[in-house]
């Protein structure tokens, strides 16, 4: 009953994250109910318009940058109708690299409607799945293509631009492979990294700082904020200029989930700290997850949405307490870098089994990798900004700017490839189940709380990680 109590007052005192907790459990048995199925959710299913071998015609807007991908252009397109029917849904297109298509352009086209590529087997990438988390069903080739007009959205056409003329930039000043790195930590631009480079920052465990996500989004709010304070802004003020320059930033890099998450998280915590209330990190976590989730439902179940909560949410709740194993490190120098362990440590204990899970296999150096490229990943971003602002006022300075952001980026390259290369920098395990994940969370949040309770959890536990690490996968 005194449990109960406590619960219902922890609730009051935390309304939001009693409102998110509810939605959550609802999405999870809709989920399970087939709500999200590509049959009751997608138009063309409904229809019959997919894999029934006929020529279909649509018309919409392009919504995202074509690529080029293998001997295609590929982009987002945002159908108005399709073979007369009104249809509002996202499709892959994949066209002849020789089509001019852009941003915002809205175009007839006709081609076949086929499903994505699916896989059944465990820890294998399934394609439809992850696509259908971003409520995408299908893909068409392009047979037939029309151009009407051109319609972009001001902001992201500016934003994309600007994306454009920092590529372009970095190509003509960095070499291959260090262009191709920074594009990546800067922008978030992936397409030039090669396998090799991606495995090795995979087995690292520093794979996360080739995606844009809170770190990218911390550091160049800090430059943002830094700026606006030296222009004379208050503080208040400050921050709440900051916000539309996140996430133009955001917007620039593509506006991937992680990187839009972390600038709703961040706005959430700002409009806290403006309105004089303490921002009460729970909360702002919960707001930010709602506000997420009440627009794209499904990126609940999406490996991205998760990791990136629980990576914050990990830090959130055992920093305080790992930080406090490093109190009689006195040095300066060393206490940074304890700072910088404590944070990892922390990150880490929550991603560790969602890894496992997702990728049936967890890095085993990723605490060190971590621990010494990700201050020099923050040296690299600044002094990559440092860079594209000093093209506009000096090439010989931005020459001179490259030629030590070019060093750093061989630094982090050297050490990643020795890492991972390493024989045993990661270790494939099992797979394991839900109610083990669940356990093992009951277990390392209770031990961080009061260590008295739930023993029986942490024996099965102990046992559970036994096997997952012990008995691997071949």
């Amino acid at each position: 009953m005194l449990m109960n109590c406590s619960t219902v007052r922890l609730l009051f005192k935390r309304p939001i994250v009693a409102v998110f907790t509810v939605y959550v459990f609802t999405l999870i048995l809709l989920d399970v109910s087939g709500y999200f199925s590509c049959e009751k959710r997608s138009s063309l299913y409904k229809l019959k318009l997919v894999d029934n071998s006929s020529v279909v015609s649509a018309e919409g807007r392009v919504i995202s940058a074509p690529q080029a991908v293998k001997n295609v252009k590929r982009f987002i397109l945002k159908t108005s109708a399709v073979n007369g029917n009104a249809v509002n849904e996202k499709i892959i297109v994949n066209s002849p690299i020789a089509y001019s298509v852009s941003y915002g352009d809205i175009i007839n086209i006709e081609g076949e409607l086929k499903s994505p590529f699916s896989v059944s087997f465990p820890l294998v990438f399934d394609y439809q799945k992850y696509l259908a988390r971003n409520e995408i069903y299908a893909i068409l080739n392009i047979s037939s293509f029309e151009y009407v007009k051109s319609s972009p959205n001001a902001v992201k056409k500016f934003a994309l631009a600007f994306r454009n003329d920092i590529l372009e930039k970095i190509d003509a000043c960095f070499k291959l492979p260090y262009s191709s790195i920074l594009k990546s930590l800067v922008i978030g631009d992936k397409s030039a990294l090669s396998q090799d480079i991606k495995d090795c920052f995979s087995n690292s465990g520093i794979m996360h700082i080739l995606v844009v996500s809170g770190l990218h989004v911390g550091f160049i709010s800090a430059v943002i904020l830094l700026f606006l304070k030296l222009l004379g802004f208050s503080l208040r003020k400050a921050l709440l200029l900051s916000i539309p320059f996140m996430f133009l930033y955001v917007i620039a890099t593509g506006a991937d989930p992680p990187a839009l998450r972390s600038a709703i998280m961040f706005s959430c915590m700002i409009f806290s700290l403006c309105l004089g209330r303490e921002p009460l990190i729970y909360n702002s976590l919960a707001l930010s997850a709602l506000i997420i989730l009440i627009f794209e439902p499904q990126q609940l179940f999406t490996a991205s949405f998760q990791m990136s909560y629980g990576a914050t949410l990990g830090i959130v709740y055992f920093h305080r307490d790992i930080l406090a194993l490093f109190k009689n490190v006195k040095n300066e120098i060393l206490r940074f870098f304890c700072g910088i362990l404590s944070v990892t440590a922390s990150a880490q204990l929550a991603l560790i089994p969602l890894c496992m899970y997702y990728f049936g296999k967890i890095s085993l150096i990723s605490f060190l990798a971590n621990v010494i490229v990700v201050p020099l990943t923050g040296i690299i971003l600044y002094l990559g900004i440092i860079f594209y602002i000093l093209t506009f006022v000096s090439q010989y300075a931005a020459l001179l700017c490259s030629l030590i952001v070019s060093l750093l980026l061989k630094i982090v390259l050297s050490i990643t490839l020795f890492l991972g290369n390493f024989r045993f920098a990661s270790m494939l395990v099992a797979k394991p189940t839900i109610a083990h994940l669940l356990l093992f969370f009951l277990f390392l949040f209770s031990i961080f709380g009061n260590k008295k309770k739930f023993i029986f959890p942490g024996i099965v536990l102990i046992l559970s990680f036994i096997y997952f690490v012990f008995l691997c996968s071949v």
